[in-house]
C-alpha cells in the first residue's frame, strides 16, 4: 500500500461517518478525473479520451476551505 493510500485510510478511521463519505467522493471524484475514458473506437486506435470540464479552472485551498466550511 502507498503512503498516500494509508494515509487517507488511517483518516478515513478516524472520521465520522458523514465526513469519511464526505472524503470518500472527494477521492472518488479525483480517480475520475484521471480515469482514462476509453472511446467508442478505441480498440482500433489505441484512443484514449479523458473528460473535459468545459470553464474549469484551479481553486485555492482558501476556497476548499470555504466551501468546506459552508457544507
Amino acid at each position: 500500500m502507498s503512503a498516500l493510500a494509508l494515509e487517507v485510510d488511517q483518516a478515513m478511521q478516524q472520521l465520522d461517518a458523514v465526513t469519511a463519505s464526505r472524503l470518500e467522493r472527494l477521492v472518488r471524484d479525483a480517480l475520475a478525473l484521471v480515469k482514462p475514458i476509453a472511446a467508442a473506437d478505441s480498440v482500433e486506435t489505441n484512443e484514449i479520451r479523458f473528460p473535459l470540464v468545459q470553464g474549469s479552472r484551479l481553486i485555492t485551498s482558501e476556497e476548499v476551505a470555504r466551501l468546506q466550511d459552508e457544507a
